[in-house]
């Protein structure tokens, strides 16, 4: 998990560095994550004892994966997009404000009750998000602030979609089970394959002219996605959701830290100041609901 988190938080100081426009970058780093999700998807498949065919004909099949992977996508994309246009703290911080939408959209859509810290989780996202519209800085800085945070709406609606999948999966036919395992991994292969064609036009019109910006590319698909993404199958899979949560809330700490370092690129006082109320929000909503679910189990 940890290895995850480091990876994901260096995303934005290999965007940064890129000499290309954002969504052509987007849709090299997905291709060359496709690759390493199709190999992870396999390999589990595989171990699992799920034929190929069979899985791929069934997932496909299912419109809450498709749903999830166009959010997977949207939220890929616009992180490029934002990065970009406006700093890298604000389109890491401002993409973390997911958890208002994801606890706002859980009664209608999962029938699961919003609770106490999911409200105190929603105050201090919209508290930090003022914060960040405070600052005075150009047009295209606050376009890149709105694109962030329709990153976020793409970063909540993949796990609500999936989630609401798994619980159809896991009433449907006994089948069906052998694909809960498989469904995620093959979500997010499937969003960087939308990503991929999404993006082609500019894949083609303007890829990187440089060798070092190819040098930062494939690493930023095949590590910093990839490769993060099959970190993080693995330890969800062996820690608690709060020690989860916790570990994966060093990406938004680390990325602009990354950013600063290689680039000189200093967020605002303000951004920070926001950054950090919607951090401590998210902690706390995920401690409080981990304790709340060890008490009734």
């Amino acid at each position: 998990m940890l290895g995850a988190a480091i990876a994901w938080s260096a995303g934005g100081l290999g965007v940064k560095l890129v000499d290309a426009p954002a969504l052509a970058i987007a849709g090299f780093r997905s291709l060359f994550a496709a690759l390493v999700l199709g190999a992870a998807f396999v390999i589990y498949a595989r171990r699992a004892g799920v034929h190929m065919q069979w899985a791929l004909a069934r997932l496909l099949r299912r419109p809450l994966l498709w749903g999830a992977s166009a959010g997977y996508a949207l939220m890929v994309v616009s992180f490029c997009v934002a990065t970009k246009l406006t700093t890298a703290a604000n389109a890491i911080l401002l993409q973390y404000t997911a958890p208002i939408y994801v606890a706002l959209l859980s009664w209608p859509l999962l029938r699961e009750r919003v609770r106490l810290w999911d409200w105190f989780a929603i105050a201090g996202c919209v508290a930090g998000m003022v914060l960040f519209f405070r600052d005075q800085v150009s047009s295209s800085a606050r376009v890149g602030d709105f694109v962030a945070i329709l990153s976020s709406f793409g970063f909540a609606a993949l796990p609500l979609q999936l989630r609401l999948d798994q619980r159809r999966l896991e009433e449907g036919a006994k089948d069906n089970a052998r694909l809960v395992g498989l469904a995620p991994l093959f979500a997010c292969l499937l969003g960087n394959v939308v990503a991929v064609v999404v993006c082609a036009p500019w894949m083609v019109r303007e890829p990187p002219s440089t060798a070092a910006g190819w040098a930062v590319l494939v690493p930023l698909g095949m590590v910093q996605i990839g490769l993060a993404y099959v970190f993080y199958g693995a330890g969800v899979r062996r820690l608690r959701a709060v020690e989860s949560t916790l570990v994966c809330t060093l990406e938004p700490i680390l990325s602009p830290l990354w950013v600063l370092l290689g680039t000189g690129e200093r967020p605002s006082s303000s951004a920070i100041a926001g950054g950090a109320l919607i951090v401590v929000a998210v902690t706390v909503q995920a401690v409080a609901a981990n304790a709340t679910q060890r008490r009734s189990s």
